[in-house]
């Protein structure tokens, strides 16, 4: 390897790791769908030449940022930088992907916290100002559906509803940011695993459509669950609610993986299942039954993969 490859690729890591991040903040509609993929040049070149490279990579692309764009943009590269450096300290070293995503993104929604405090000076502040956001988004939204057709009688109900959804979405937002750090997270080490198949550099995960939540999961769901209808205790009400959020969205990937393992074991065309991951995605029902099923495999093993851990050694 040239003294010029590791210098090469610094530069392209970095340079597609800033273009990504400034088409996800600049493109309207889709460009929140490259936002996912802002950590992967930098997070590749980290396991690739050291992590302390890595991290001297993100601290330059963060300097730059503050210098040439401003404090604002600086602080949202700082937090992609801040996931890849918790990311540096979790992969590699023999940790199941759920500890990677739990603990990953429990340091996003830290480090997402202190911004907003740093921001707006308290979590109250940060909440009016998010507030405020939401309804505007609200107003808009409205405003389309008035275009497109949506009958006058609708468009009132949703604006007189709109207080109330507005606080259901500050309730819930930190299970919301959690679930949506999780998802980057695994579409990440996902790319990973791909570019590093002959490593043991990623997690420890094996086969992603045997995965499954760790049992002890399923109490944690039923006692939050119960929290949820606690007379009075508005504030462990609430505090029930996310983590039941959050424990949901386990069940659902494992509903999703029992999905994608009978579509390779029954070789459906990629056709019939772009169509049904899209279903899954779109339609709220469909979803609900792809948590259920993640739920019930606790009893159900719908894969046998209890049989197939029964070898005869543990048999015996």
């Amino acid at each position: 390897m040239s003294r010029l490859e590791p210098m090469k690729s610094f530069v392209l890591a970095l340079a597609s790791t800033a273009v990504l991040f400034l088409s996800g903040v600049a493109i309207p509609l889709v460009g929140f769908l490259l936002i996912p993929l802002v950590p992967q040049p930098a997070l590749a070149f980290g396991l690739k030449y050291g992590r302390l490279q890595g991290v001297g990579l993100l601290a330059l692309g963060t300097v730059l940022f503050l210098w040439l764009a401003g404090k604002g943009l600086a602080l949202g590269f700082g937090l992609v930088a801040v996931m890849v450096i918790l990311l540096y300290g979790s992969l590699g070293k023999g940790k199941s992907i759920e500890s990677v995503v739990a603990e990953t993104a429990a340091g996003m929604l830290a480090a997402v916290s202190a911004v907003l405090v740093y921001q707006f000076g308290s979590f109250e502040g940060a909440r009016e100002v998010i507030r405020w956001a939401l309804r505007g988004n609200l107003e808009l939204s409205v405003r389309v559906y008035e275009q497109i057709g949506f009958s006058k009688e609708s468009m009132a109900a949703l604006r007189e509803r709109a207080p109330q959804l507005i606080e259901i979405v500050l309730q819930i937002l930190p299970a919301l940011a959690f679930v949506g750090f999780g998802v980057i997270i695994l579409i990440n080490v996902f790319f990973l695993r791909r570019r590093f198949p002959e490593r043991d550099l990623i997690v420890r995960a094996g086969d992603l459509r045997e995965w499954r939540s760790p049992e002890p999961l399923v109490w944690c769901f039923i006692v939050s669950g119960f929290a949820l209808f606690l007379p009075g205790w508005q504030a462990l009400r609430i505090l029930a609610l996310n983590f039941f959020l959050v424990i949901a969205a386990f069940y659902f990937f494992q509903g999703l993986a029992i999905v994608a393992y009978y579509f390779h074991h029954k070789n459906v065309p990629v056709v019939l299942r772009s169509l049904a991951y899209a279903l899954i995605i779109l339609e709220q029902i469909v979803a609900l039954l792809v948590v259920g099923l993640g739920l019930f495999d606790l009893w159900g093993d719908f894969r046998r993969l209890k049989k197939k851990d029964l070898n005869p050694s543990r048999a015996s």
